[in-house]
C-alpha cells in the first residue's frame, strides 16, 4: 500500500469519490515544475478531507507529520550543504522541514467567522541539520534547536585520565561519577541555540520588523537598525546583551507570506557560539523557501545572485 493510500486509510470515514479524487491529483504529472504543484495540491486536499470529515482523535498526529515529511523530502530531497565554521570547511547533511499551505475557506466552521488569526496561511519548507538540531511544533510557532549533549561515562575517562591515574577502583567510580554529573549540568544549563519560526496574518514586513525593534530596545543593550537582507529576502535586525561570553544573541528575518502576512524567523545563540553554532543557524536560515498556494504554488528559491520568485502553474 503506497503512503498516501496508508494516511487515508487511516484517516477513515471520507466519501471514496473526495480518495479518488485526492490521491488522483499526484498522478497527473510526475515532472518538472507542475509536479511541485500536483504533490503540494494532493496534500492541501487529503488535509481538507481530514478537517471536514474525520472525528476528532480519530487520527494521531504524528500521522499527519509524517505524511508531510514525505512529500516535502519528495519536494526538497535532503542535500549536502558546504559550511565554514571557525576557519574549518565540511559539507553538512541536511534534510527539509516545514509545512505545508492552509486554506481556511475549503472547510469553514459554521459558527465562526474568518478572522485574521484564522486567514490562509503560506507553507514553508527549510533544510535542518538533522543530526545536531531536533525540531518541535508549539503553539503555531516552529522550533528547530541543538539537541542535548549527553556526557557520558566514557567521556569522563578520555577528558580526565590523567586525573584518575593512580586513584583506587572505587576512587576512580566515584571520580567519573562526580565529573559527569558536573559536566551534564554545565550542558544542560548551556544554551544550544535555536531558531523560531512564526506567522504573522494581516501585517506588513515592515510593519512587524518595527514592532519587534520596539520591544528589543526594551529588553536588550544593542539593538541594530532595521536592514534588508537577500537570504532569505525581506528585512533583518540584530540585538544583544553585551560582549561577554554568555551574551545572548537574536538575529530576526522578516519575510512576506505572499498573502497580506509575515514569517518571524529568529534565531537565538549565545556570544561565545557565534562561529559555530552561529554560522549554523544562520545556513539553515539561508534555505528558507515559502509554499503558497492560491491559484498556482509560489516557491522562493534562493540563488547564489540573489532571490528570484518561481512561479508553478
Amino acid at each position: 500500500m503506497k503512503p498516501d493510500e496508508r494516511l487515508l486509510e487511516l484517516i477513515g470515514n471520507i466519501p471514496e469519490e473526495m480518495l479518488i479524487e485526492a490521491l488522483e491529483m499526484k498522478k497527473i504529472c510526475r515532472s518538472g515544475r507542475k509536479r511541485i504543484f500536483y504533490a503540494i495540491a494532493a496534500a492541501a486536499c487529503i488535509v481538507v478531507l481530514f478537517m471536514r470529515f474525520v472525528p476528532v482523535g480519530q487520527v494521531i498526529a504524528a500521522e499527519i507529520r509524517e505524511h508531510v515529511e514525505r512529500l516535502l523530502e519528495e519536494l526538497f530531497p535532503s542535500k549536502d550543504i558546504p559550511l565554514t565554521m571557525e576557519g574549518i570547511e565540511e559539507n553538512i547533511f541536511h534534510e527539509a522541514y516545514g509545512e505545508l499551505p492552509k486554506e481556511t475557506e475549503e472547510f469553514p466552521r459554521e459558527t465562526e467567522e474568518v478572522s485574521g488569526e484564522s486567514a490562509d496561511k503560506a507553507g514553508f519548507a527549510i533544510y535542518v541539520d538533522m543530526n545536531s538540531y531536533e525540531t518541535a511544533e508549539e503553539e503555531e510557532c516552529y522550533i528547530i534547536r541543538g539537541k542535548r549533549i549527553i556526557y557520558t561515562r566514557q567521556d569522563a575517562i578520555r577528558d580526565n585520565a590523567m586525573l584518575l591515574e593512580g586513584l583506587s577502583d572505587e576512587e576512580v567510580e566515584q571520580k567519573i561519577q562526580e565529573i559527569m554529573e558536573e559536566r551534564q549540568e554545565f550542558y544542560d544549563n548551556l544554551p544550544t541555540g535555536e531558531i523560531r519560526i512564526t506567522q504573522k496574518q494581516e501585517v506588513s514586513v515592515e510593519d512587524a520588523a518595527g514592532e519587534m525593534k520596539e520591544e528589543l530596545l526594551e529588553h536588550y543593550t544593542n539593538v541594530s537598525d532595521i536592514m534588508v537582507c537577500e537570504l532569505p529576502k525581506g528585512l533583518y535586525l540584530r540585538a544583544d546583551e553585551g560582549t561577554a561570553w554568555d551574551c545572548e544573541v537574536k538575529e530576526i528575518y522578516f519575510v512576506d507570506n505572499g498573502l497580506g502576512g509575515v514569517f518571524v524567523i529568529t534565531a537565538s545563540y549565545i556570544v561565545e557560539a557565534a562561529e559555530g553554532t552561529g554560522v549554523r543557524l544562520h545556513s539553515m536560515i539561508e534555505t528558507f523557501k515559502i509554499l503558497a498556494s492560491s491559484d498556482h504554488i509560489q516557491i522562493l528559491m534562493s540563488e547564489e545572485a540573489g532571490i528570484t520568485t518561481e512561479a508553478v502553474e
